[in-house]
């Protein structure tokens, strides 16, 4: 059986119920089924190995496209100001040239190129224009963020931080004792008002004493009849009054009487001394009371003064030493030297309490201003018996002792209310002694701060000098009118900044005022710099950035005119007015004129140089005691010391630190400082875009620092081009075939 099955196989036949067929081919066909599959998955496979690479290839083209166009930035730019910005070449052009150059075929006959890419189209967007805040500033930080911070650190920082601790005793000393003695001076007014109302409201009782008994004296002397023009006349000619009416009363009836004019006259006097009392002592009373009143409203005024006083120190202490100067000890800045001692600066500070006056103080003066008021009481129920006795006097039934009694007391109590309280008043005097005990450096004081005016005057007539270079100007106006224009384009292509008006310092005459501004400032440098080394390095790069590409004035053409006695110095400074001679003050302070910047760099360093030298005033004249004295010797020392420190400035361009300090800073240096303080905002990048185009003739706002490529490749497809596209349809792919060829769009940006 096996045999015959064996058999009929051999014989390529199959016997079924239906009888036999033949089987050949069956499995060539079912392989060619299989094949075919095979092959249209591996054509597929093929074209889609080719698009992968395409798309790698595509993609690596557009990246070396736009790589290339953007290497072709301004090189006026990046040589003057390290700025990166697409030049003027034919950017369309270069990347055309790259594309062309990559897709170009090999010469050779036998190569083989698995990727046949043709170039379809190209184009670039442009964007991101140098002239844009947030590009300028992002590639400032770019360019300074390896080389600021450590320049910062050694050239400014580590100069300044062995200064810090006494700059901030000082500030704070210069400070509070700058709010207080303006207030001290009004509280010693006001003490000074009280006791002149006190002394005028007991000499306003001179013309009754006067009229009373001129002068006063401890007896009367009975007198004849005359001329009456007090009451102690009154009293001292009543006898004889009296004596002259009787004999006139019991003459002999055939004599006529003898001293009718006599007698009549003394009544007529008399009664006119008596309606002038009344009047004068009214006037008294109203002008006591008056005067009164506002001696107690004076010392009322002294007692609030001195509370703000109060207020102020405990203000000051509570707020304890500056934030920037508090700061420094978290510094670290290799090499810097140890802090200055500040021992002197914390004790004088311990002194301000002797300028306070204590509560015990206040309530003497209100006693002693009671005790006035009731001495002039005591002198009321006197004058009214007086008056009494003097209209009895009036008549022929007086009583003299009781009228010499009554003068003699009234006249006595008056003049001893004048002898205690009026000129040269006892009890005044003793009070006045008391409060001059606490006023001991004050004629010395006022006579310092009076110098210290007049020197920081002479300090400021070099900026009046320097103004006066305005007429110097010529052409440099009209670059200054052109820099305004540039400037006020770059805000109106950034819109939404509005035009920043410069305001130029003004000079203070006050050393008080001029002092405390300088040490404001110095705090603000601190804390500047306290932020920098802490972390906030966009100022910092901003601030280094404009020091390292722009210039500043040159300082040493102003000792010509600090010497110039003939006017004649402004003629060397004329190429020094213009604003490429001072670009970095220009960029600081934004006064589109030929000298407003240079004066106001000039007022900003004397300003600085006034509060290290008031600091160092501090310590020389701490042996004066007095707070107040040392305050206003320190800052006269400041200012002489402040205006030498500025003819040395103009002269070697450089100067120490400090006395206790001799760490060289340039006039950049200072510079730098200020940037710092107030120089990292939008209005000072407007102002360097518009230097940059006004110094190299470049709008930073047509100049682009960003690049999209937008390419388009074709390849042709090999196989199956119908299933490439049906696959498409499904998401496959992100191109599009037409016919036979694949199309894809490639897109890569750059940016500087």
């Amino acid at each position: 059986m096996k045999r015959s099955v064996a058999r009929s196989y051999s014989n390529g036949r199959r016997r079924s119920r239906w009888g036999y067929h033949k089987v050949e081919g069956s499995v060539s066909i079912f392989l060619i089924m299989v094949l075919a599959f095979v092959f249209l998955f591996a054509t597929v496979l093929i074209d889609y190995a080719r698009i992968a690479a395409m798309h790698v290839q595509g993609e690596r083209l557009a990246r070396a496209g736009a790589r290339s166009v953007m290497s072709a930035y301004d090189k006026e730019l990046r040589e003057n100001y390290g700025l990166f910005a697409f030049g003027d070449s034919d950017g369309n052009q270069l990347l055309s040239r790259v594309l062309n150059d990559n897709l170009h075929k090999s010469g050779r006959e036998d190569g083989f190129n698995l990727l046949t890419l043709g170039l379809e189209s190209s184009s670039l967007d442009f964007s991101r224009s140098l002239g844009s805040y947030d590009v300028f500033h992002r590639q400032i930080n770019e360019e300074m963020k390896y080389k600021a911070p450590i320049d910062f650190a050694l050239e400014l920082a580590g100069k300044f931080k062995p200064l810090s601790a006494a700059m901030g005793e000082a500030s704070q000393a210069t400070k509070v004792l700058s709010k207080l003695q303006p207030l001290y001076d009004a509280r010693e007014e006001a003490l000074d008002l009280m006791l002149e109302r006190r002394r005028q409201a007991a000499e306003s009782g001179e013309s009754l004493l006067q009229l009373i008994m001129n002068p006063p004296q401890d007896s009367i002397v009975p007198s004849s009849l005359g001329n009456v023009t007090s009451a102690a006349d009154i009293a001292a000619q009543y006898n004889d009054y009296i004596g002259k009416y009787y004999a006139d009363m019991y003459r002999d009836s055939k004599k006529r009487p003898q001293y009718t004019n006599e007698l009549a006259s003394y009544l007529r006097q008399s009664a006119e001394i008596r309606s002038r009392i009344p009047t004068t002592f009214l006037t008294f009373r109203t002008d006591h009371e008056r005067l009164i009143e506002e001696a107690q409203n004076a010392l009322k005024k002294a007692q609030e003064l001195n509370e703000e006083m109060e207020a102020v120190l405990e203000q000051s202490r509570s707020n304890g030493v500056g934030s920037g100067q508090g700061q420094t000890a978290n510094w670290d800045i290799p090499g810097s030297s140890d802090g200055m001692s500040t021992d002197i600066l914390v004790k004088l500070r311990e002194q301000e309490d002797s300028l306070i006056l204590s509560s015990a103080d206040f309530g003497s003066m209100e006693n002693n201003l009671s005790t006035q008021g009731q001495a002039y009481l005591a002198i009321v129920p006197l004058l009214n018996g007086l008056l009494n006795v003097l209209t009895q006097a009036s008549g022929i039934n007086g009583d003299n002792s009781q009228l010499f009694a009554a003068v003699l007391g009234t006249s006595h109590i008056i003049d001893t209310y004048l002898q205690n309280y009026g000129v040269q008043g006892a009890i005044l005097a003793s009070e006045i002694a008391q409060i001059e005990e606490h006023r001991s450096s004050d004629k010395e004081r006022k006579q310092t701060e009076r110098e210290a005016k007049s020197k920081l005057g002479d300090a400021m007539k070099m900026l009046d000098k320097i103004k006066a270079l305005k007429d110097q100007a010529g052409e440099s106006l009209e670059r200054y009118e052109t820099l305004n224009q540039y400037y006020e384009d770059s805000i109106s292509f950034n819109e939404g900044l509005e035009s920043e008006t410069s305001q130029a310092a003004q000079a203070a005459t006050d050393p008080y005022v001029a002092g405390s501004s300088a040490m404001s400032s110095m705090d603000g440098i601190y804390a500047a710099m306290g932020s920098i080394m802490e972390g906030a390095r966009d100022k910092l790069f901003q601030t280094e950035y404009s020091a390292l590409y722009f210039q500043h004035f040159d300082v040493t053409k102003l000792a010509a005119l600090t010497l110039d006695a003939e006017g004649t110095a402004a003629q060397q400074l004329v190429d020094q007015l213009d604003p490429q001679a001072q670009e970095l003050e220009y960029i600081l302070y934004g006064f589109h004129n030929p000298v407003g910047n240079v004066a106001a760099a000039y007022g900003e360093i004397f300003g600085m140089r006034l509060a290290i030298r008031t600091m160092e005033g501090f310590i020389e004249k701490a042996a004066l005691g007095n707070p107040l004295a040392v305050l206003a010797a320190a800052l006269l020392y400041g200012i002489e010391q402040a205006v030498q420190d500025m003819l040395l400035l103009c002269e070697k361009d450089a100067v120490p630190l400090s006395k206790y300090m001799p760490a060289q800073l340039s006039y950049r240096d200072h510079l730098r400082l200020f940037m710092m303080l107030h120089g990292s905002g939008e209005s000072q990048l407007s102002r360097m875009l518009a230097l940059i185009r006004l110094n190299t003739g470049i709008n930073p706002a047509e100049k682009s620092t960003y690049v999209a490529a937008n390419i388009n490749l074709g390849m042709r497809l090999w196989f199956l081009p119908g299933v490439i596209k049906l696959l498409n349809y499904g998401g496959g792919s992100s191109g599009d075939v037409q016919g036979k060829v694949y199309y894809r769009a490639v897109k890569a940006d750059f940016s500087y």
